[in-house]
């Protein structure tokens, strides 16, 4: 069923809805055959319960359609015997509140991944409004069919009425007695039979006779206000109007201001201070993913920060610059990538909580900032936790920490130590034991590597990278080899004279390792070493080993 509304933009004021009721609605029609004979099931009571309308219950969907709030398919039909699924439920509502046409005017995000195409644009507004949350982020349930408890709701929301706090899904009905949108009897017949399109009609128009939660206006006076039909229309199809109304202050920007730091204009690896990891793409497309996870340097990881004239700013992909992070916002809801829109939804500020360290709000409302909660990320009032708090990297790597977390590791195997005659680490003994052993401290991972460099396994390959290698030892190609080298890398000579060694810092002249086993049976040693020393080598060549989560700026 196709609704429609006048073709205007207009503020949206949100309201956030139960998640186990949230419904939607769809874009066939209503309609019946005009050969049929028509009996509405409560058609019989409003002649007995009530003086007989102008418009009658049964002919409340044409009402409707004269009104431009149901359109009908390109025949005009109503398709009124025909049941109603959640997506055309969710239309609907949308079309008694006059936005429809705003919900329209946005391309909003969503999460969901069973909309059908017509739905996406009001998919996009229900979850940025906070008006559906479907039954989960991705699983919205177009196909299923609506209970008139269900859709009850949707018309209580339209008159201002909040679930949970005023009524609950299952005592919507007796909620829509009490306050006269219904008879009692109405409500039976309605919980009592199939609920279908014409039910749905029905009910919605007895909406738009009903006043509005604490106020002496109805909800046609309020589409009247909204100009989405006229006084003229409202009288002729017998509807109750004729009080002012006034819109209530715009919730949907009523969020905490807050004082915020401008952030530098660039691209960025993006690192959470709670977890140690980063802001990750999880792919290249619209409606990806994001989350959090450990670094491996990849375009997945790079983000650009791209003011705007006020101080805000977007977070926008690397792997895809048309996409920017996106969230809605409410408490809870997840971060994904979206076509760049410049909606609340991806309008971002910083404030320094500390040097170098900022935690990012939303910009419509500070009281919420990102966070990183089991591996998503996600919005949440901000509570100062490091969770919620990230660093800007330029992704260079960061060759002091490294030197410090390896002078570090020095203080707890310092020169000298014996290590023991049974030491032993990640399956190798001696100075590959404490080559692995290093680099495990260094970057939290246990990685193997051959004699040659080589890795034992793919889940190896991954943990580091041959940045160079030579099968000479001359002193100037030494010096080649150790020009590219890092404090923290692994040096390793191959066989038949084998030996692991740690990089720690370079000189014109030499080197110095950090190894055992050197100077004595697992004796941990210090050393400088010059270029030439090795030119008599029997080996077959040195090989120099990168972890691929070097600590990076």
């Amino acid at each position: 069923m196709i609704f429609h509304s006048p073709k205007y933009k207009k503020r949206i004021a949100s309201a956030i809805l139960c998640g186990s009721v949230m419904l939607s609605a769809g874009a066939p029609v209503f309609a019946w055959d005009d050969a049929e004979e028509l009996v509405s099931t409560v058609f019989e009571e409003i002649q007995t319960e009530e003086a007989a309308s102008v418009v009658s219950l049964a002919d409340s969907g044409y009402a409707l359609q004269r009104l431009g709030v149901v359109v009908g398919d390109e025949n005009g039909d109503l398709m009124l015997d025909n049941s109603v699924t959640r997506q055309e439920a969710f239309t609907l509502f949308l079309s008694l509140l006059g936005e429809q046409d705003v919900a329209q005017a946005t391309q909003y995000s969503y999460t969901f991944q069973d909309v059908s195409p017509w739905f996406s644009d009001f998919a996009g507004y229900g979850q940025y409004t906070g008006y559906t949350a479907g039954y989960s982020e991705t699983e919205f349930g177009k196909h299923d069919t609506v209970k008139v408890q269900q859709y009850m709701t949707f018309v209580l929301r339209a008159l201002g009425y909040v679930d949970g706090q005023d009524y609950t899904w299952k005592n919507s009905l007796d909620k829509a007695v009490q306050i006269g949108l219904c008879t009692q009897s109405q409500a039976d017949t309605w919980a009592a039979n199939p609920f279908l399109r014409q039910q749905i009609m029905e009910i919605s128009y007895l909406a738009l006779s009903t006043k509005m939660k604490d106020s002496d206006c109805t909800l046609a006076d309020k589409l009247i206000a909204d100009g989405e039909f006229s006084s003229e229309a409202a009288a002729a199809e017998n509807l109750t109007f004729g009080t002012t109304y006034v819109a209530p202050s715009d919730t949907n920007n009523g969020g905490t201001a807050i004082a915020h730091s401008g952030v530098t204009a660039g691209t960025y690896i993006v690192r959470n201070v709670g977890t140690g990891s980063v802001m990750t793409a999880g792919g290249a497309d619209k409606q990806a993913n994001v989350y959090a996870a450990s670094s491996t340097g990849s375009e997945s990881q790079r983000f650009t920060i791209q003011n705007n004239s006020d101080g805000s700013f977007q977070i926008v992909s690397s792997q895809n610059t048309a996409l920017t992070v996106d969230v809605h916002p409410r408490a809870g809801a997840t971060a994904i990538l979206w076509s760049a829109n410049q909606t609340d939804c991806q309008t971002f500020v910083a404030v320094q909580e500390s040097d170098g360290v900022y935690s990012f709000r939303l910009a419509s409302d500070g009281s919420l900032a990102l966070e990183v909660v089991d591996g998503d990320i996600r919005l949440n009032h901000y509570s100062g936790a490091s969770t919620q708090q990230w660093k800007l990297s330029t992704g260079t790597e960061d060759t002091a920490a490294a030197t410090a977390k390896l002078a570090s590791i020095m203080t707890v195997h310092p020169d000298g130590k014996s290590l023991g005659s049974s030491y032993s680490f990640g399956g190798a003994s001696q100075c590959m034991g404490f080559g692995r052993e290093v680099f495990y401290r260094m970057y939290g991972e246990t990685a193997k590597w051959g004699y040659d460099g080589s890795p034992k396994s793919s889940a190896d390959a991954k943990l580091y990278k041959i940045t160079a290698s030579s099968s000479s030892y001359s002193a100037s190609s030494i010096q080649s080899l150790i020009s590219k080298a890092k404090p923290g890398d692994i040096l390793q000579m191959n066989s038949p004279k084998m030996h692991t060694m740690v990089f720690v810092s370079s000189d014109s002249s030499g080197f110095t390792v950090y190894d055992a086993n050197w100077t004595g049976p697992n004796k941990v040693s210090v050393r400088y070493v010059k270029y030439g020393a090795w030119s008599s080598r029997n080996s077959k060549g040195i090989t120099l080993l990168h972890a691929t989560n070097y600590p990076i700026s």
